[in-house]
């Protein structure tokens, strides 16, 4: 699931810059009068719409170190339950 989550958000976020680079080539409309206002209006919306992607990907990674921390954590257990049935006495 973290891999899909990565994943998707990467795709979004390749699409979201595309379209950012593909508004770059083109002109400026007549109403909003320069050229440098609209680009830097669609920058501001690409970092907008890339926000979400960010987050995604966080909790992606945030998934994917819980499932890690869980198996070391079970391993640790482990460990310890045979550290203690070697040194600890035997009742007999």
């Amino acid at each position: 699931m973290a891999t899909f989550l990565k994943v998707v958000s990467g795709v979004y976020l390749f699409v979201v810059w595309l379209v950012f680079v593909g508004a770059l080539r083109t002109p400026a409309p007549p109403t909003i009068g320069s050229d440098l206002l609209f680009h830097l209006g669609v920058f501001l919306a690409a970092v907008c719409f890339s926000i979400p992607a960010v987050i995604l990907f966080a909790f992606g990674q945030m998934v994917g170190e819980l499932r890690s921390i869980r198996h070391y954590s079970r391993q640790q257990a482990e460990h310890l339950k045979a550290m203690r049935a070697y040194y600890e006495p035997h009742g007999g």
